[in-house]
């Protein structure tokens, strides 16, 4: 998966300057702080497919799946740079440099509070085959999606800052970018949060990191691509696309990232056959433009959320 080469090539560069920059540091703390600090630098490489390179995510995207769309447009007719596409594009690099900073440091607090609950339970973990600890970190944070997805679907103030990732009226695979920083920003703890607290290997979270951007553009691309039986076990465009469906037929349903079981496990599941959805988005008006989304959510009264698709 070409995220997942990204992740590797990221990964290392970051590993190394932030060994580097720990070494460089002075501590008046214990040994045990000095070496969780490096454990941090190195997990951190699982940060790097998220902001050290999106520019570079962003142009292999654009090779696979404007392609990919001519090929296999589920809407032939819509056109390859849609209304809003520079806006979405400029939300995902920014999203990259506001989370940073933030996001490490919520990180470095879960690693620490991980090591001090349950030390035997890191350790045991930590030394799981490869396969298994990927396996593990893919089913363990798509099961944190999960559940926070249904949240930001029924809490009103979160909700306010998920509408704009529902805002989009057409589906491709830039909508993998439109989401609100603060929104954004609990995916990555209710995600990786998990798997910090574990302490899982900085490969195994890549595995995730990179299997998790992969599927973020898979499943908003405007593609037809049947799984087949595999629909039932794991999230496709199809799925995905009813999750985005402005019919009412689809409120609450579909709130898996990439094992559909979830919802199926869960009775959230809407994948009828041989259909499509006719319309996406929601009726709440957004702002277009970048600023006005990041202030939107923060200047709405704290009602109950329109009816989320």
């Amino acid at each position: 998966m070409f995220r997942a080469a990204l992740f590797v090539d990221s990964m290392t560069d970051l590993s190394r300057h932030g060994v580097q920059a720990a070494a460089g540091c002075r501590y008046t703390a214990s040994d045990e702080a000095t070496a969780r600090w490096r454990r941090l630098c190195s997990r951190s490489g699982m940060l790097a497919a998220l902001f050290v390179g999106p520019v570079k995510a962003l142009l292999v995207a654009a090779a696979v799946f404007i392609p990919f769309e001519r090929l296999a447009g589920l809407h032939p007719t819509q056109p390859t740079f849609r209304r809003g596409w520079a806006t979405d594009v400029l939300t995902g690099l920014m999203n990259g440099l506001l989370l940073f900073a933030v996001l490490l440091g919520v990180l470095a607090g879960i690693d620490a509070a991980g090591a001090a609950c349950a030390p035997r339970l890191r350790n045991w973990v930590e030394t799981r085959p490869l396969w298994a600890q990927g396996l593990f970190a893919i089913t363990l944070a798509d099961l944190g999606l999960y559940g926070l997805h249904r949240l930001q679907h029924s809490v009103p103030w979160l909700w306010r800052f998920h509408a704009v990732h529902h805002s989009a009226e057409e589906m491709d695979w830039l909508v993998g970018f439109r989401f609100h920083p603060v929104d954004l920003l609990l995916l990555r703890i209710a995600t990786l949060g998990p798997l910090m607290a574990l302490h899982m290997t900085p490969a195994a979270i890549g595995i995730y990191v990179g299997v998790a951007g992969w599927q973020s553009y898979l499943v908003h691309a405007n593609v037809r691509l049947p799984y087949g039986p595999l629909r039932w076990l794991l999230v496709s465009p199809e799925f995905h696309h009813w999750h985005h469906s402005a019919g009412r037929e689809a409120y609450d349903r579909n709130y898996a990232g990439i094992i559909a079981s979830w919802d199926v496990l869960f009775g959230t599941l809407h994948l009828p056959r041989e259909r499509q959805p006719l319309r996406y988005g929601i009726d709440e008006r957004v702002p277009a433009g970048w600023a006005e989304r990041f202030f939107h959510p923060f200047r709405r009264s704290a009602g109950a959320p329109a009816e989320p698709t």
